[in-house]
């Protein structure tokens, strides 16, 4: 440890000393006001990094303790000690009362630098859903790890848990992830960036879309929900600065134009939610709970201001037009109004709600701080959690084809390259499915579109580059929902016969196979020397690292290989 830490450590402890035995702030405050401003959470995780401290803490029997704030300049830990309800049993804390509150010592530990320590025996891995045929995917941004999941639209089944991957700095509090009017991109904004970002349709950083030119908090500050007007124009929910509680809208090209919703009758907007002849806005304060205007963005009445539910975030319009809210604050759960803003109940099977979606099977999906959550939609009854994080909106993507999002690195190339990714039948002898050709490499996944594969059918995966190594994925995969991600760079065990070389910690295609015969040998590196000896120079198969020039370095590599008797592994 060094004196730096030592230090900083001895102050957090002498700091402490003089604070009451628990924060002065309350569960449900620290919860209103985080969620109000996350900045808040932001500050607080840095300085518990500072102190070596953990973020988040998950025990074996479903309890939980995340930092939220600080008080006093000590980091505060909102415990949940009820996955779906937060408010039941929950309190705040310091870090040293938490071993005597829950059961750290079979927790899972996120120290939030990378350092996470299990001791629950995997009780926190992902399951994945096996559902077929379904082509609409639920997108959900997960504010813990800074990314966005998507779920089966169905049956409310995990399908992949990085979509849009964790990507820092862009993403510090994804709130709503919405498909850009293309149909293909999605557009996310962030709260605490004070962006709507634009990510590509295999998941890459795009830019951020508004406002032009970059962050302005005096355009946009403490965003919220975002939303689509038919002419293709974006509203965005403000909560702070020159624009508090106001929608500010912007055209196709991002170029802001201006306050289209005035804070007349908006009071911390979080959600907007478009109907065919009005629009709704929820409001986390005040007693005009949701608001109504024309689609022009001009008053029309207060849909619902009665005290059944608070602090309302993301509104859904069911089949028959009814409208359910995610209600955050007590009375909290899903909120069930008429078309006209009646009120008709509220499910509190699932409190502290962010999201809110009606499944295909007639169920809800909601999201909370500890996870997503699929309830029955008559009794409000909890019927699973699917994913645990501090989960947000909840909001549908369709892709535009039968999709594989692919990750692979080469072994001698930094950058990305052509190859081509086929699919084979999963018995012998192997027949070729279905091949397509895509860019990939450089840890950016390529995107390859299929016509020919059948749901829940399994495939061997086959990638094939102009001078690397063959590579087979290391079981048949299947497609669930239209949709197969498969990344070769975490683990050896991803390809087949671990045939992939270890590029610290990243697993990368073998090169050297210049005359893609299947092997690394002699008559590669014949090659190889030929066009070296002659200065061959461009994109040729016997350039290994990509560099425009044939030379000795790429002679090294196909040496190295050959010698290691590198050559193709199939089942």
């Amino acid at each position: 440890m060094t004196r730096f830490t030592c230090l900083i450590t001895a102050i957090y402890f002498t700091a402490v000393s003089v604070l009451s035995a628990a924060p002065v702030i309350n569960f449900q405050t620290l919860l209103e006001r985080s969620e109000s401003d996350p900045s808040v959470i932001v500050q607080a995780r840095q300085t518990a990094i500072g102190l070596g401290l953990p973020i988040s803490i998950k025990t074996i029997d479903n309890q939980m303790a995340e930092v939220y704030a600080l008080e006093g300049g000590i980091p505060v830990y909102a415990v949940i000690r009820n996955f779906a309800n937060p408010y039941d049993g929950g309190l705040t804390a310091f870090h040293y009362e938490l071993s005597s509150l829950i059961n750290t010592a079979v927790a899972r530990i996120d120290y939030g630098n990378g350092r996470i320590t299990d001791n629950t025996g995997g009780h926190y891995d992902l399951r994945f859903g096996d559902a077929s045929g379904v082509t609409t995917f639920l997108m959900v941004p997960d504010i813990t790890n800074d990314r966005v999941y998507i779920f089966n639209s169905t049956n409310g089944d995990l399908i992949d848990t990085a979509f849009i991957p964790q990507s820092r700095p862009q993403l510090s509090t994804p709130k709503h992830a919405l498909t850009h009017y293309n149909g293909k991109d999605v557009l996310i904004a962030d709260q605490i960036t004070d962006l709507v970002q634009r990510y590509n349709e295999n998941g890459t950083y795009n830019n951020y879309f508004v406002p032009l030119g970059g962050v302005n908090t005096s355009i946009l500050d403490n965003i919220r929900g975002i939303r689509y007007r038919s002419n293709n124009n974006l509203l965005v929910t403000v909560g702070s600065s020159a624009n508090q509680n106001t929608v500010q809208q912007f055209d196709t090209l991002g170029n802001h134009l201006g306050t289209f919703i005035t804070n007349s009758n908006l009071n911390s907007p979080f959600d907007i939610q478009i109907r065919s002849a009005d629009m709704l806005v929820s409001n986390s304060s005040g007693t005009n709970r949701i608001s109504a205007y024309d689609l022009n963005g001009t008053f029309l009445s207060s849909f619902y201001t009665g005290s059944a539910f608070a602090f309302p975030q993301q509104m859904q319009s069911n089949p028959n037009g009814d409208v359910i809210v995610a209600a955050f604050s007590p009375p909290s759960g899903i909120a069930y109004l008429t078309q006209s803003g009646s009120y008709v109940k509220i499910l509190t099977g699932v409190t502290g709600n962010r999201g809110v979606y009606l499944l295909g099977n007639g169920r809800y999906v909601t999201t909370n701080g500890a996870g997503i959550h699929e309830i029955d939609s008559a009794s409000g009854a909890l019927i699973r959690t699917i994913a645990t994080g501090s989960m947000q909106y909840i909001e549908k993507y369709v892709p535009s084809a039968i999709t594989m999002r692919i990750n692979f690195e080469f072994e001698a190339i930094d950058a990305q390259d052509t190859v081509t990714v086929e699919l084979r039948d999963s018995n012998s002898p192997y027949n070729l499915v279905e091949s397509v050709r895509v860019v990939g490499g450089n840890n950016i996944p390529a995107l390859a579109r299929f016509t020919s594969p059948t749901m829940n059918t399994p495939y061997y995966i086959v990638v094939k580059h102009r001078n690397s190594i063959e590579t087979w994925s290391s079981t048949p995969r299947s497609f669930n929902s239209y949709y197969l991600r498969y990344d070769f760079t975490t683990s050896p065990t991803q390809a087949y016969g671990n045939n992939m070389k270890d590029l610290g910690g990243r697993m990368a295609f073998y090169t050297g196979d210049a005359n893609q015969d299947g092997v690394v040998d002699g008559s590669d590196a014949g090659l190889i020397d030929n066009d070296a000896f002659n200065f061959a120079s461009g994109y040729l198969a016997t350039d290994l690292n990509y560099d425009n020039i044939v030379d000795a370095t790429d002679a090294a590599y196909a040496d190295n290989n050959a010698f290691n008797f590198v050559g193709v592994i199939r089942p």
